[in-house]
């Protein structure tokens, strides 16, 4: 049997019809991912039975349907048909077995010669699913057993995923058996040992059904002995009630009264605690308002002692800014003093570099006076302009010291108005995030405020909806009290009317029942009749039965049939020679039969007058025969008017009378006064219908009354549950609104508390705004000054630098002219010859030593000044720093005052929250109080209405008061929980017994017979027990015995087949211990080569699914499948292994059919035929091409 066509039609991605034809050999469907490849797999396993979505890769059955995509709709139906083609071993295969089972494709009769079979499946978005064979409509079931024991089936070695060969490698061995059981052909055995164990299962429920039955005949035949005693019973039960339900009554009012005034008495007491927690919250608000109010002093010192920290900071934020300022002089002025010291030594080096010229040039004094005149005119002329430039040098340095002492007095000012803006700065954001916060406080009051005035809106709608449904509920009760008291009188009148009901229903069966006695019994009737109606061959029966005659008929009946009327009538003559043969072959007596068939004989001659035949009635089957009877067969008032009508009469006739008095065709003549025995069985006839039909009309009214009595019961039970409802409601009414009371009162509460602290902010908030104002007004001054003292800054540093550049080109041409002045006296010096050159340059050296002199003292003046105007610039910035020292100690003062006084606020705070939680826990125990007090007014007012209640229920049941209580006398024994069970136990058993049956015996006989009647069937329910056991028993040693055969033949196999695979390697099968009370699994044990023996978990991927497909191609080798489809097993497989693969389909191919879902493109060159899968449109599969491998 294998594939020759599958046809989807709008299965998952093929919306359109698709038809695929399978020839034999390998066939390969390739295309990319995601093109519905896997689809065709899963539309074979769908076909095939698949109930898992889950196995077919969805969620729900639904999602095989085409879901639709951009361009086009979701489909309603879903449709798979797959054609198979039976080949010659197939019918081979169809011989019986040695177990006397087929042993085929376990296809039914008529499929067995079908040389095609066409197996379809439809599934609609409704749930509906549809399952045919050749067209023809079967059960899912019947898919399933076509292909058991074929090795095909949704969970067979037939259909192979990757993901399913890898659930083989990673089966349990009991998972791993069921595989073998496939290839052994056990399925269909455990199939049917299934179905066996379900019939015996269902055998065993229906013989617990009958044994459940059996048990409750008995138990109805207990008690219909035991119906005769229930009488004496009821009465005695009645008293007994009676007396113990007073005693009940005495004691429930005496403990109800005194549970009323132990109430009483913890009301009171309530209503004082009530009143002690209300002054104990007024007290403690009293504590709570003056710590709120310790609180507001110390935060108004705490703003202004924040006010004088402020200050204090600002102060020591100038005294910094004076500080750097001198210090920065300080550092300039010894800089300045440095500078100096070094040129003082450089003019020291000068000097002592010029005494040493003028010792080496005295000795020259005769060669360099010759040049002496020019020399010295040379030198007066440098000399004059050094001078000159020496005296236009010092305003420069003066004017750079003076704008460098400016430039530094703008700097500190610019720093101590930055300093002040900042604190400024801070001091307002501190302001803002003060006024923020507040805001935020002031609009959770507000909206606080605002639900509260909601809330109390609402409390006080609340309380008066309340009130309001309180009163109606309080009216609908007493109206409800008033329908329970009336019911209660319509159920007692009713009882009575149904009493009698009951009383005229059973008088009327038991007369019933003695007719169809005497009838059963056939009275009146012959030996022969009795025995022959209802046990003969044929439908029979009396002929009396048959008619339906009036009363005042019966005799006239009687007297023109006769003797007739305890015939017996039968269908047809052939029956009735039946029934008189059986009669004498039984020898049950003799009898007259009638057959219908009447109408057969001469046609009846109608006579003038009235016939006694138009006031019969008749069923249709019978007026043939009834008219042959009493056709001729007139009826008179009496009997003279008999007479006449029989001479009347054209033709032989019969006429009769009411009396019974008849003239027959002959003219003789019957009567008298004794009636006939016909009469009585028309007689009893008739009253057993007239007694049916007022037994029936008596259960109707029966029904009828216990109907009515249902509902006035339902009505009653229904108001008992309205007037529970109602106290419910009450009760939680009341609950309701002592709550909404409080609720009211604390929102009244809260709202005062609200609207003060409302105020409070308001005030905080007016303070907060004027202070930032203040802040703001001397931000703005500081803010032009510190524009103007930039501005100043900017100036200075201009001026400084102008100055510093014209000093900087004064000292470049003073060095310019110094050096030209000694390059005069040289001159002058070369010029005098030798001596007067040297003379010269001894005055020379003289005036410039004299100069450096002059230059070195300044240098010295100069580094004096520097060095005490450094001192004094040290000495203001300490004084300076002393100042910033005391500023911060006194803000240090200021600060711990600010800590102290938040401390104080805090203890404030504190203080306040704990009055504030003594004030609630008063007013929590106040709360507890009144809900207290409010659940024992419930109590209380339950406790009155039970008594109420019990008054009523005294009256209604015994017509008595509350006083006749009193005398019963009080019992001490501690037994009152025992008398009301046992009132309520008393009341149950009057339930039960109902009514007296005066037919007990008569049923218990019919009860008997029934119960002999199952215990037969029990019987034959024990030995089909039996049956189906030994028939389990023989299936489990069938498959026991075809597993072990299968397993020795496939370990037999994978021993051949597994080193074909892998080369030089080995592997075989092991059974695995059982379980306790399951069968052995199977295991695989694999030994590559030059690898030890191993467990297949240790394997790589490509090696576990070569030894799965080692596996499955060694059970093919046994009991070859008709089709298989691998869904990209060769994945996992490198080149070399895909060849040995491939190989080995090929191999197996001509035996059975393939079908590879592939990428590889080494599995499409060894496919016999190519399909190409392809997705042109979006969720759309669509087939592209086939190449066959002959094409190619």
């Amino acid at each position: 049997m294998r594939i020759k066509q599958i046809e989807l039609n709008g299965f998952k991605s093929f919306m359109e019809r698709t038809v695929l034809e399978l020839p034999a050999g390998v066939t390969a469907v390739v295309g990319p991912n995601g093109c519905g490849k896997s689809n065709i797999v899963d539309a074979i396993r769908w076909v095939l039975g698949e109930q898992s979505p889950r196995h077919l890769r969805g969620e729900a059955m639904e999602d095989v349907i085409f879901t639709g995509n951009t361009e086009n709709g979701p489909l309603g139906m879903a449709e798979v048909a797959l054609l198979l083609e039976r080949e010659e071993a197939d019918f081979a295969r169809g011989e019986p077995d040695g177990e006397g089972e087929a042993a085929a494709d376990g296809l039914p009769p008529e499929l067995a010669t079908a040389s095609e079979i066409l197996v379809s499946r439809r599934y609609f978005r409704s749930g509906e699913s549809e399952y045919a064979i050749n067209r023809a409509p079967c059960r899912l079931k019947d898919i399933t057993e076509l292909f058991l024991g074929t090795g095909v089936g949704t969970k067979a070695y037939a259909i192979i995923e990757q993901g399913r060969v890898d659930q083989l490698i990673n089966a349990k061995p009991e998972e791993l058996r069921l595989f073998i059981e496939e290839a052994a052909g056990t399925t269909r055995f455990r199939s049917r040992k299934v179905a066996a164990e379900r019939k015996m299962e269902r055998t065993r429920e229906n013989l617990l059904r009958v044994q459940d039955i059996l048990r409750e005949l008995e138990r109805q035949m207990a008690s219909l002995e035991r119906q005769a005693r229930r009488a004496e019973e009821y009465h005695r039960i009645k008293q007994e009630l009676r007396e113990l339900d007073l005693r009940v009554m005495a004691v429930r009012q005496r403990s109800w009264s005194a549970e009323v005034a132990a109430l009483s008495e913890r009301l009171a007491a309530l209503q004082a605690e009530e009143a002690a927690s209300a002054e104990a919250i007024r007290q403690r608000r009293g504590a709570s308002d003056e710590a709120h109010a310790a609180r507001a002093t110390n935060e108004e010192r705490l703003r202004a002692v924040e006010g004088e920290l402020t200050a204090e900071r600002l102060a020591a934020a100038e005294a910094q800014a004076r500080s750097e300022g001198l210090t920065e002089r300080g550092r300039e002025l010894a800089a300045r003093a440095a500078e100096s010291g070094s040129e003082a030594e450089r003019i020291a080096v000068r000097l002592a570099e010029l005494a040493r010229e003028t010792a080496a040039l005295r000795t020259e004094v005769d060669r360099l006076s010759a040049e002496l005149p020019k020399a010295e005119a040379a030198c007066a002329e440098a000399e004059g302009h050094l001078e000159a430039l020496a005296h236009a040098g010092a305003p420069l340095e003066r004017a750079v010291e003076e704008g460098k002492d400016a430039l530094l007095d703008d700097l500190a000012e610019e720093a101590r108005l930055r300093n002040l803006a900042e604190a400024l700065r801070q001091r307002r954001d501190d302001l803002d995030g003060r006024r923020r916060r507040l805001e935020d406080e002031q609009r959770a009051l507000g909206e606080r405020l605002h639900a509260n005035a909601r809330a109390s809106e609402a409390a006080r709608a609340a309380i008066g909806r309340l009130e309001g449904e309180r009163a109606r509920l309080m009216a609908e009760r007493q109206t409800l009290g008033e329908l329970q008291r009336t019911l209660g009188a319509e159920e007692t009148a009713q009882l009575a009317v149904l009493e009698q009901a009951r009383a005229e229903a059973t008088q009327l069966r038991s007369r019933a029942d003695s007719l169809r006695e005497l009838q059963a019994r056939y009275e009146g009737c012959t030996r022969g009749v009795a025995s022959l109606v209802g046990r003969a061959p044929g439908a029979a029966a009396l002929l009396a039965s048959v008619l339906r005659v009036p009363k005042d008929l019966e005799r006239a009946v009687a007297a023109a049939l006769g003797t007739r009327l305890a015939q017996v009538v039968v269908p047809d003559t052939a029956a009735a020679i039946d029934a008189v043969d059986w009669l004498t072959g039984t020898s049950g007596g003799s009898a007259t039969v009638l057959p219908r068939e009447a109408e057969r004989r001469a046609a009846v001659i109608v006579p003038p007058g009235p016939r006694l035949v138009d006031r019969i009635e008749v069923e249709p089957q019978h007026w043939a025969l009834v008219e042959a009877l009493l056709g001729c067969v007139l009826l008179a008032t009496d009997l003279d008017e008999a007479l006449k009508l029989w001479r009347g009469a054209d033709h032989a006739v019969t006429v009769v009378t009411p009396r019974g008095e008849a003239i027959d065709p002959l003219g003789a003549v019957t009567g008298g006064s004794e009636p006939p025995l016909e009469e009585t069985l028309l007689a009893r006839a008739r009253e057993l219908r007239e007694l049916e039909g007022a037994h029936a009309a008596s259960r109707e009214r029966l029904a009828a009354e216990e109907r009515v009595l249902a509902e006035r019961r339902a009505r009653a039970a229904e108001a008992a549950r309205a007037i529970a409802a109602a106290d419910g409601r009450l009760h939680a009414l009341d609950v309701d609104r002592v709550a909404a009371e409080k609720d009211r009162e604390r929102l009244e509460a809260e709202r005062e508390q609200i609207a003060a602290e409302l105020e409070a902010g308001a005030l905080e908030a007016g303070g907060l705004a004027g202070e930032d104002g203040a802040v703001a007004g001397e931000l703005a001054v500081l803010d032009e000054r510190r524009t103007g003292a930039a501005a100043a800054v900017a100036e200075q540093r201009a001026r400084l630098g102008e100055r510093q550049a014209a000093l900087t080109e004064w000292r470049a041409r003073h060095v310019d002219a110094e050096r030209r002045r000694t390059e005069a006296a040289v001159r002058a010096a070369a010029a005098s010859e030798r001596l007067r050159a040297v003379q010269a340059d001894v005055s020379h050296a003289a005036a410039t030593a004299a100069d450096m002199s002059e230059r070195l003292a300044t240098a010295e003046r100069h580094v004096t000044e520097a060095t005490a105007g450094a001192t004094a610039a040290e000495r203001d910035a300490a004084a300076a720093a002393e100042a910033r020292a005391r500023a911060a100690a006194r803000g240090a003062t200021l600060g711990a005052e600010r800590e102290r006084l938040l401390v104080a606020i805090a203890d404030a705070a504190a203080t306040a929250s704990a009055d504030d939680v003594a004030e609630r826990a008063a007013r929590e125990r106040l709360e507890a109080a009144r809900e207290e007090r409010a659940r024992l007014d419930v109590t209380m007012t339950e406790r009155r209405l039970a008594l109420e209640h019990l008054a009523t229920q005294l009256a209604e049941r015994y017509g008595l008061g509350p006083e006749a209580l009193a005398d019963v006398p009080p019992a001490d024994d501690g037994q009152d929980d025992e008398r009301a069970a046992r009132v309520e136990a008393l009341r149950a058993r009057l339930a039960r017994l109902g009514d007296v049956n005066p037919a007990a015996l008569t049923e218990l006989e019919e009860l008997r017979g029934r119960h002999e009647f199952l215990v037969g069937q029990r019987t034959d329910l024990e030995r089909s027990l039996d049956d189906l056991r030994r028939t389990i028993t023989k299936l489990i040693r069938t498959s026991r015995r075809r597993f072990e055969e299968t397993f020795a033949a496939a370990n037999e196999k994978l021993a051949e087949v597994f080193p074909k695979l892998f080369p030089g390697g080995k592997a075989r099968l092991e059974q695995s211990e059982p379980e306790e009370g399951g069968e052995p699994g199977v295991e695989i044990v694999v030994q590559p080569a030059g690898k030890k023996l191993q467990s297949l978990g240790l394997l790589s991927g490509g090696e576990k699914a070569l030894t799965a497909v080692a596996l499955i191609l060694s059970l093919f080798l046994i009991r070859p499948t008709p089709f298989c489809l691998l869904d990209e097993v060769d994945a996992p497989l490198d080149e070399a292994n895909i060849g040995r693969f491939n190989q080995l389909i090929q191999d197996m191919a001509m035996g059975s059919q393939f079908v590879l879902i592939t990428h590889n493109r080494r599995t499409m060159e060894a496919a016999d035929t190519l399909y190409g899968i392809t997705m042109e449109q979006a969720g759309v599969s669509k087939v592209v091409s086939v190449r066959l491998r002959a094409a190619a």
